[in-house]
């Protein structure tokens, strides 16, 4: 069974509320302060942070997302995951997901972690004819879900998977970039293979000019707050329908944009048709922490 998650009413199983969203996994973890001194205080060793190019003395690093695959790096850390690597395992599946979705078949630092001889991307855990990695790419937003660090016409999670380099236009340095070659010899290319026809990044939504897939990463727009249940529903600019459950202690943030950015709101500010920019769920306890939403003059 999958782990409870905040999502309620049948949407379980959200692959990225925003590119910097949390992970909602609750696992037992060893205390960070057995693995060496902690400067900053902020869960992760100092040997451990330089390691993997943080700054032990600022304790901002526990709450980002340095490789943008939805797991903070304090829960790579408490994973023993790579903050600087999408897909520590190299199985198609990003760490995030991975995480998240609890399935007993797939762990975060093993390709095929039930030894069935299919990686845990291509797994289907629900049974219903569409692999693990592919219904979490449909559900992400377009900035993860169409990562490509090498500018090669392919994703970092599709380059993962195709074991050519995330950060490398020419893997195999042939004069041939990634995109254009034919890594399963089936006659089409690899980029002609990591465009979906039915990719929810093409085209423009919400009318603003702008290709999605070249837009920003907000998540969606508000459609109801019940107050007395603290229920939240988004409609998520990937076609999904979210709803969150919050708490009295769910912070409601603007964003850093503009003039007099950072501002506190409250829960008067959820109303429909606000926009929202990210939502930050918490690594251990699943409780959503913030609602972070577009300025108003933002909206327009």
């Amino acid at each position: 069974m999958p782990r409870k998650s905040p999502l309620r009413n049948g949407t379980a199983g959200l692959a990225a509320i925003t590119a910097s969203v949390v992970s909602a996994a609750m696992l037992t973890i060893a205390p960070a302060s057995a693995s060496g001194t902690d400067s900053d205080r902020d869960g992760m060793p100092n040997r451990w942070e330089r390691s993997h190019g943080l700054n032990p003395h600022n304790d901002d690093d526990a709450e980002r997302d340095l490789d943008k695959d939805g797991l903070r790096n304090l829960g790579e850390y408490r994973h023993s995951s790579l903050p600087a690597v999408q897909d520590t395992d190299r199985d198609g599946a990003d760490d995030g997901d991975e995480i998240r979705d609890g399935y007993r078949s797939t762990d975060v630092l093993d390709d095929d972690f039930d030894d069935d001889g299919v990686e845990d991307g291509d797994e289907d855990a629900d049974d219903d004819e569409v692999d693990d990695e592919d219904e979490d790419d449909a559900r992400e937003t377009c900035v993860r879900d169409d990562q490509d660090a090498d500018s090669d016409d392919v994703s970092n999670e599709d380059e993962n998977e195709n074991e050519t380099r995330v950060h490398d236009a020419d893997s195999d340095d042939d004069g041939v970039d990634d995109g254009e070659e034919d890594e399963d010899d089936d006659g089409e290319s690899n980029e002609d293979e990591d465009d979906s026809d039915d990719d929810s990044c093409e085209g423009d939504r919400n009318g603003d000019g702008e290709d999605d897939e070249d837009g920003d990463d907000r998540l969606g727009v508000i459609e109801t707050y019940d107050s007395s249940t603290m229920l939240l529903t988004v409609a998520s600019f990937g076609g999904n329908t979210l709803v969150l459950q919050l708490d009295d202690d769910t912070e409601i943030e603007f964003d850093s944009s503009g003039s007099g950015s950072g501002s506190d709101g409250d829960f008067s500010d959820l109303v429909a048709g606000a926009q929202i920019e990210e939502v930050d769920i918490d690594d251990d306890t699943g409780q959503v922490e913030e609602i972070e939403l577009s300025r108003p003059d933002a909206n327009g």
